[in-house]
């Protein structure tokens, strides 16, 4: 088929899809349809305008013509209308293989704006009408930027509005909707029709390469891409205000999943059988399933039974990689044979003095790393395609006689042992049979980490060391004991701190498969965000900047883990530090002392960066420092009125290049980052930042002040996820952005629902580019708890949130009769389930505890609510 026709034929799909839910639409419009209860439009229209995909037509601007009349040079783009005279038709010129005019197929727009007044409208494209349903839209596009300034050079402003991104709302009647939208953190409108907050607060911006950019019109907890309720169209403006040029590309403009609850997004998965490769965490680059191996059956020898095979000189990994093994395979075995038969058998681990003709009798022989069946089989292991990934690994099988030896081959001991983690899914659950397989994989982070718990007790800190060995399962690799926030004396660690972290190190040396890291917050013993005119002298000089004193309490406290072998160091500066006047981001300095010496923040902390890292490089070699700086958003920087780009500037070029800085995105818990707001924080401290994920609990936070759904969107709640996976917006190979490849996320794995959230994490981080969060949960509860219990934890989660829905309904508008009868059938749901949930056996005792807490919270709230119960408004 020809490209047009092919073109042509896509736009005509599209333009029938749209057709029919904006018939579907005009048929069942309700007034009570609503961006905030989405489901209060019938699922199947959501379905529907789901499935419709983008909305745009033309998205790439690949169709369209010169303009006829020599007197006009804007082009004629179907689809869209151009908007002032400098708006170019541009395409890919033949021969220029960097592809800077495009960022896909043969044209984009370009718009070039040489001068620009205070005054000036925007130059640009306007979409057509596109319909629509009111609920909650993804709005991506692609962009490049050169030497983009201000039009309001007289004012010296950053660039606000210089380049304008807008989504434009219109009834049935296509008459404009007012955009003003309640910002619910500060109770304040915004403009909900400008998407152009990525670039808005840029200086200039000189060589922005093509990328793809998500339209937004502010950070979390707002809720962005909500449409107003009794919108019934769109369109897209994408152009610039201010100097400079403006390419623009792939545009997107479709209805989100945030419109559907957590069952109705699960419930595809519920009938269907997962393959073995997407049953695998996390998931494997390349996976080829071949012929099962059965590795006992009642006519078997004990010699027939499977063997693992070692190095002559194993390190830890491969040692751990062997037990793990053997582990696992002991247990199917003592759990399948008939009693009396090869009773509490265990599996045999060999290194040296045995012959392959001794072994070669097992029907399944696992081979770890380079010892001497592998130096004898000599197996053509596709090696090549792992050469530079230092943590990549081949599984794969070779058949020597009646045995099948797999050959577990990692680029180091540690990759080793990621091939045996994977290689213990790949055993059938109820037979004897290994699911054969030939497996090339390695990770996208190199670093991949979360934190202990705060030991409150030695319970807490017994489960937590247990849990090292799941979270390296999951090929998670470094665990940071964190400073006590509440324990303002953080140089006087308690007794179960340094026996945590001396018990944490040593499990880590011993398995070789996690790395042990420390935090400190030299700053934390101040009230959160204190004012420095406030501080008492007892506070103000319990640590300071120029104290040789001070410096070494905090070397003291960073040996508690070195001394135990923790191979990083986070220095952290966030929250605590004391501001100078109202601006609680005008961080500062608070003693005399260190105002004399240093003149600001920023020269003191380098001071201390530098004293640190020279004392690591002697004392503890190769460690890695890692630093969290005051302003560690952008929207800490917005707020800094100018100071953190000094301090930044200031900074940097004082510190060692290889001291990691940490980011967490736009804001402190950044649903969405995009190359827009990586760049800009890039530009500030010189390279590129070490990412601080605090997402996996921004959904369901159950606060009551700077929460997401759970806090101010009652409707939307139903959206929510008690085990949320990692779900968010984050650019295409993210990990060459984050430092070394290295990225952080808060939180521990203590609870039952954080442990299967981790795994998500886990699958994310190890392969980005075939992460899928529905999937990625979904498998998780499958391969811990079982299909039917993973139904019945998400029929759980509805149920919880349901009933969570009508009590936020009842603190805003009062108990209702409406509100009470629904909670109350919600409540009687989740009790049902609960029910179902401990009578089948597939849930642990901790994770019926936690589900038991959730539900009682609830009940509780809901019960209290229900005392002043109201009959329903006319």
């Amino acid at each position: 088929m020809k490209p047009v026709l092919l073109f042509f034929f896509c736009c005509v799909l599209i333009l029938n899809a749209c057709t029919a839910v904006e018939k579907a639409g005009e048929k069942y419009v309700s007034d009570g349809w609503s961006s905030s209860d989405p489901l209060s439009i019938p699922y199947d229209l959501r379905q529907a305008r789901f499935e419709a995909g983008n909305l745009v037509i033309n998205p790439s601007f690949e169709d369209g013509r010169r303009a006829a009349s020599k007197a006009a040079d804007n082009p004629v783009l179907p689809g869209w209308e151009t908007v002032g005279p400098h708006v170019r038709w541009t395409g890919q010129k033949s021969g220029d293989a960097d592809g800077r005019e495009v960022n896909s197929g043969s044209h984009a727009v370009k718009i070039t704006r040489h001068k620009a007044g205070e005054r000036d409208e925007a130059e640009g494209v306007l979409s057509d009408f596109l319909p629509v349903i009111p609920g909650n839209y993804n709005f991506t596009y692609h962009v490049r930027l050169m030497h983009i300034v201000s039009h309001k050079h007289r004012l010296g402003v950053k660039l606000y509005d210089a380049v304008v991104i807008k989504v434009l709302f219109f009834d049935g009647n296509k008459r404009p909707i007012e955009p003003d939208t309640m910002n619910p953190v500060s109770n304040n409108l915004i403009d909900n029709s400008d998407k152009s907050y990525s670039f808005s607060n840029y200086w200039t911006i000189d060589d922005f390469p093509w990328t793809r950019v998500r339209g937004r019109s502010y950070n979390y907890p707002f809720s962005e891409g909500d449409i107003p309720d009794n919108t019934r169209y769109v369109r897209l403006f994408l152009g610039l205000k201010g100097t400079g040029t403006m390419w623009i590309d792939d545009i997107d403009y479709r209805y989100s999943k945030w419109n559907f609850t957590a069952l109705e997004r699960f419930r595809p998965y519920f009938d269907r059988q997962l393959t073995l490769k997407e049953s695998i965490i996390p998931t494997p680059k390349s996976f080829q399933q071949l012929n099962d191996v059965v590795y006992y059956d009642d006519h078997y020898s004990a010699s027939d039974l499977p063997v693992i095979v070692l190095p002559k000189n194993p390190e830890p990994a491969e040692q751990t990689a062997a037990k793990v093994l053997q582990k696992k395979i002991d247990g199917m075995l003592n759990n399948g044979l008939t009693a009396g038969k090869h009773r509490a058998v265990k599996t045999r681990i060999v290194q040296t003095g045995f012959s392959i003709n001794e072994i070669l009798g097992a029907r399944l022989i696992f081979s770890i790393g380079k010892n001497q069946i592998y130096r004898q089989v000599q197996p053509d292991l596709p090696l090549n395609a792992i050469r530079d990934q230092q943590q990549g690994y081949i599984i794969k099988t070779v058949q020597v006689g009646g045995s099948h030896i797999v050959f577990l081959m990692g680029q180091t001991p540690v990759a080793s042992y990621y091939a045996a983690a994977t290689a213990l899914q790949l055993f059938a659950k109820d037979s004897f049979v290994y699911h054969n397989a030939t497996v090339i994989d390695y990770p996208d982070f190199l670093g991949r980490a979360l934190a202990f718990k705060k030991w409150r007790n030695a319970e807490e800190l017994k489960n937590d060391l247990e849990n090292i060995e799941g979270m390296s399962l999951y090929k998670l690799n470094k665990m940071y004991a964190s400073y006590k926030t509440k324990n303002k004396n953080w140089y006087q660690p308690d007794d179960l701190y340094r026996e945590g972290v001396a018990e944490a190190g040593k499990i880590c040396k011993k398995t070789g498969v996690m790395s042990l890291a420390v935090m400190a917050n030299p700053y934390s013993h101040f009230p959160f965000e204190a004012a420095a005119e406030n501080l008492n002298q007892q506070l103000r000089y319990t640590w300071t900047h120029s104290s040789p004193e001070s410096l070494d309490r905090l070397k003291d406290f960073l040996k508690i883990g070195l001394e135990a072998g923790a191979d990083t160091v986070m220095l952290l500066a966030d929250d605590v530090v004391p501001h100078t006047g109202k601006n609680r981001q005008n961080y500062s300095l608070y003693t005399a002392e260190d105002k004399q010496r240093f003149i600001n923040l920023q020269n003191a902390q380098a001071y201390v960066i530098n004293n640190l890292k020279q004392w690591l490089d002697v004392d503890y070699p190769g460690t890695r420092l890692e630093f969290c700086p005051p302003w560690y958003s952008n929207e800490h920087i917005d707020r800094g009125q100018g100071k953190a780009e000094l301090y930044f500037n200031e900074l940097t070029f004082q510190i060692p290049p290889d001291v990691a800085i940490i980011w967490t995105g736009p804001t402190i818990r950044s649903l969405s980052i995009d190359m827009a707001d990586l760049y800009r924080y890039r530009a500030l401290i010189g390279r590129w930042p070490m990412i601080w994920d605090n997402t996996l609990y921004a959904r369901n936070l159950e606060t009551r002040r700077y929460g997401g759904y759970t806090t101010y969107y009652p409707g939307k709640v139903r959206m929510c996820n008690l085990f949320e996976p990692f779900d968010t917006y984050r650019p295409e190979n993210f990990q060459n952005f984050s430092d070394g490849g290295r990225i952080y996320t808060n939180g521990n794995a203590y609870r039952e629902i954080l442990k299967a959230k981790y795994a998500t994490v886990a699958d994310y981080e190890w392969n980005t580019s075939g992460y899928q969060p529905e999937l990625a949960l979904w498998k998780v509860l499958c391969k811990i708890f079982g299909p039917a219990c993973a139904k019945e934890l998400l029929y759980f989660n509805d149920a919880y949130y349901g009933l969570y829905d009508m009590c936020m309904r009842m603190e805003v508008g009062g108990a209702r009769d409406t509100y009470v009868k629904k909670g109350q059938q919600f409540l009687n749901d989740l009790e049902n389930y609960l029910g179902r949930i401990s009578e089948s056996g597939c849930a642990n005792p901790a994770l019926l505890r936690e589900l038991e807490n959730f539900r009682d919270k609830q009940k509780k709230r809901f019960e209290k609510l229900s005392r002043s119960k109201q009959p329903d408004l006319p």
